[in-house]
């Protein structure tokens, strides 16, 4: 284990100085620790360079994705008595694809704050191609993502669902309606996330009700989208809907929930295969699962439904 902290720390902090300093041992007790796990596995994990820090080679850095996983362990193994106890601790590490990340995260971080203070998190906000490497690499313990982003050997458990939307201006002729079909903006100029495979799903929809989209602009910030439609340079299609219906500016902004006949876009919480689940992300999942249930922008499937994204 002390071999894991060290080849983590040095990784993380690109020198075995910086790493002595953040576990309080000497340099050299990091550097006999990095030449142990080298000799261990027969491969060169770090170069060390004096003056210039250290250097992670691709096999150090799949070996530091397995010892973070084996770290996690020790750690859920340490605090076993107190999960049995009722009282989750130690450091949980959760990914989000980014345009949940607004929805999700901040709920569960207050959640936690209040009914499990002794648990660390941690959040990384990605594209799916970022969190699902960090994830399968061992350095999260779960992520929260959309079943169609899903390989299907993840361990993934549902926990809610949302409506699909098309967001105009206020002014737009479509903006009172009920609903609207994708047909019917589908010769107007769209501005779409620029963040896969967001992007794609999105096209692959408004293809499917019989148009090819025409792509005015791609933004990978949700924020810049909703003013550009605001102004009414184009529409976009959005997973949810904002309990604000203005564009971080000031601008009025419509919603339209999409009447076509589209799968519902399922949101899970995924494991790397093979992991176990422990009580802390069971409890990230319960959380979302219940917090999702009867919100207008998020409607949440059965809280104990686990199934394997297709």
């Amino acid at each position: 284990m002390r071999q894991c902290e060290a080849l983590v720390a040095v990784v993380e902090e690109g020198s075995v100085s910086e790493a002595a300093r953040r576990l309080r041992l000497t340099p050299g007790a990091v550097s006999v620790a990095i030449d142990e796990v080298e000799r261990t596995l027969g491969l060169q994990l770090v170069v060390r360079r004096r003056g210039r820090g250290a250097a992670v080679t691709p096999a150090g850095l799949a070996a530091a994705g397995r010892a973070r996983a084996l770290l996690g362990l020790r750690d859920g193994l340490v605090g076993l008595r107190d999960e049995l106890a009722g009282e989750l601790v130690g450091t949980l590490r959760i990914g989000c694809f980014a345009t949940l990340s607004p929805w999700l995260l901040p709920p569960v971080a207050a959640h936690f704050a209040r009914a499990h203070p002794s648990v660390d998190l941690v959040f990384t906000e990605a594209g799916t191609r970022e969190v699902l490497d960090r994830l399968d690499r061992g350095d999260l313990d779960a992520a929260v993502m959309y079943a169609r982003h899903m390989p299907v050997h993840h361990e993934v458990r549902e926990i809610g669902r949302t409506r699909l939307h098309v967001v105009l201006a206020a002014d737009h002729p479509l903006a009172g309606r009920a609903s609207t079909s994708l047909a019917a903006v589908a010769e107007e100029p769209a501005i779409l996330l620029d963040l896969e495979p967001s992007l794609s799903h999105v096209e692959e929809l408004v293809r499917a009700a019989g148009h090819a989209p025409d792509v005015r602009w791609r933004s990978t910030n949700a924020e810049t989208i909703r003013s550009l439609v605001a102004r009414g340079l184009g529409y976009s299609v959005i997973m949810g809907r904002p309990a604000g219906d203005r564009s971080v500016d000031g601008l009025p902004l419509a919603y339209v929930p999409i009447s076509d006949d589209l799968d519902p876009a399922r949101i899970v919480i995924a494991r790397a295969p093979g992991a176990v689940e422990d009580a802390r992300v069971r409890a990230v999942g319960d959380y979302l699962a219940e917090y999702c249930r009867g919100r207008d922008a998020l409607a949440a499937a059965p809280e104990h439904d686990r199934e394997r994204a297709g």
